[in-house]
């Protein structure tokens, strides 16, 4: 039997989850919830993101501009909610609370405080709570995780991470340029790089951090070094006070250096440093915005545990998100406890 899916938050990243949702065998997407009326008949939208999303029809759902209505008149099975940070907690909580799994984009929430919350409603309702950190669905970040953990090329000594842009022009309200709703690009854009240091590395041994108070009032711009007990060392760039959009690794290993998203062939390439010679990996050409849904789906229908992607480790996040804030503040590195 499909499960019965309702998508509340219908912008750009709503459409799509929406064209994914659409074309998936094991569910069905039945509702679809805005405020914004005009919204809900909208084709096209602006982001910042070409993700692999099919096109979204949503002709053949039913719509609502009240989130509690829908899930009041819908059986659900799932909840998938695209909105402003600062609503991702309380509609998750709704959801659960209504007897619904929920996929709920990232940040998880504005605060640990929050995050708790969703924890603890996931537990009260036996629900699954999967929150969108991409980066871990991503094939060459995928590639790069099994190389540090199987030291396919020997020992990682240093990672720099890069994902720089500009400030978004297309939300509604302009609530990505309140660092009160989005947490500013320390918490939305950052973030990505973060959490996927996090879960693939584990816990560092200290964080250093430094950043620019942008125009959302938040820290728009973050240079971070995160050093780990074995001697490796990570660098992360976030910013939104550029233009255009440019995201990148590059891994320094003992016998080899994996690079990615770099002009002028973006592609993951694989560096011997022993004769220069440069492999391009056969990866999944599968969307990370895909791969996330379906795993979630699989768990819901029992066919997997959730351990790619726990709301615990996803809390773990921003709690190295509220370290860097406090270093960057401070100006000074942290221990890691």
């Amino acid at each position: 039997m499909k499960l019965k899916v309702g998508l509340c938050g219908y912008g750009g990243l709503g459409h799509m989850h929406a064209g994914n949702l659409i074309h998936m065998p094991d569910v069905e997407l039945v509702a679809v919830c805005d405020k914004r009326p005009e919204q809900l008949t909208s084709a096209e939208v602006k982001t910042n993101l070409d993700g692999g999303g099919k096109p979204s029809d949503i002709a053949g759902c039913r719509t609502y501009t009240d989130f509690r209505k829908m899930l009041k008149k819908e059986k659900l099975d799932l909840v998938v909610t695209a909105l402003p940070t600062d609503l991702h907690a309380k509609f998750a909580i709704l959801a659960m609370n209504a007897g619904c799994h929920v996929f709920s984009e990232k940040p998880m929430a504005l605060t640990l405080k929050e995050c708790d919350r969703m924890i603890a409603a996931r537990d009260a309702n036996n629900r699954e709570l999967l929150i969108g950190q991409c980066l871990r669905f991503w094939p060459e970040y995928e590639f790069l995780k099994e190389a540090i953990e199987k030291k396919t090329y020997g020992k990682l000594n240093s990672l720099i991470m890069e994902r720089i842009g500009g400030y978004a022009g297309w939300s509604s309200e302009n609530w990505f340029n309140d660092h009160q709703r989005s947490g500013g690009a320390i918490l939305d854009l950052h973030l990505h790089d973060a959490d996927w240091v996090r879960y693939a590395m584990g816990k560092p041994a200290g964080v250093f951090a430094a950043g620019v108070i942008g125009k959302t009032g938040g820290y728009d711009d973050v240079t971070s070094v995160w050093d780990y007990p074995d001697g490796a060392t990570v660098t992360q760039r976030g910013s939104w006070m550029y233009s255009g959009f440019t995201m990148n690794f590059r891994a320094l290993f003992e016998k080899a250096v994996i690079d990615y998203g770099f002009q002028p062939d973006q592609s993951l390439q694989v560096i011997n440093l022993a004769d220069g010679k440069r492999e391009k990996p056969a990866l999944s050409t599968s969307s990370a915005y895909l791969n996330e849904m379906q795993y979630l789906v699989e768990c819901i229908q029992g066919k997997r545990p959730n351990e790619r992607c726990t709301a615990e480790s996803t809390r773990d996040s921003i709690e190295m998100i509220m370290l860097e804030i406090k270093s960057a503040r401070k100006r000074k590195r942290l221990v890691m406890a």
